[in-house]
């Protein structure tokens, strides 16, 4: 049998690259859920499904939250400047989702 292989997403990295720069800058960030909740506090780390946000870098409590119930992330203040990944890796073209319609009979 053989195994699929599947493809690598170009959004997928460029969230990721994302993240690692909100956590590398650990500038406090406005973090808004599907559900409405907005949770402010500063990355302290990220992999593929989850996010830590705490209020502070020694939290001892930090909330994990799932990447799939997160919406929009902004820079919390005006002090936040927009954090974006270097022109170098990010890719040029990122395909948007546009879901498929179902034709009418």
């Amino acid at each position: 049998m053989k195994q699929e292989k599947k493809a690598s997403r170009p959004s997928r990295k460029l969230q990721h690259l994302q993240f690692a720069a909100h956590s590398a800058s650990r500038v406090p960030v406005i973090v808004h859920l599907s559900n409405g909740t907005r949770l402010t506090g500063v990355v302290i780390a990220s992999d593929n499904y989850m996010l830590l946000l705490g209020q502070d870098l020694n939290d001892p409590t930090p909330v994990l939250v799932y990447k799939r119930s997160v919406t929009v992330v902004t820079p919390a203040g005006p002090e936040g400047e927009a954090v974006v990944p270097d022109a170098e890796t990010s890719p040029e073209f990122v395909r948007l989702f546009v879901p498929r319609t179902r034709k009418r009979r």
